[in-house]
């Protein structure tokens, strides 16, 4: 619920068109997390369009910044 809670999150890319194409998220409340990814999964939403769309701070929706700097963006 708060920061330090344990979880974690992977995401899968396919390298040569740069979208993701499998995302897991474990840990509490990561439900909402999956919507998200479906979404990005299903539209074949490019990484770099992923990047613009990371919502306010401070949200637990933060992982997604935190997935796609570890991606190296």
């Amino acid at each position: 619920m708060g920061k330090g809670t344990p979880g974690k999150c992977r995401l899968v890319v396919d390298e040569g068109r740069k979208v993701p194409v499998g995302a897991t998220f474990v840990g509490f409340e990561t439900a909402e997390f999956l919507q998200a990814a479906t979404i990005a999964i299903i539209g074949e939403v490019p990484l770099e369009k992923i990047w613009h769309a990371v919502p306010a701070y401070p949200t637990r929706s933060e992982v997604w910044l935190k997935l796609l700097e570890e991606y190296g963006l």
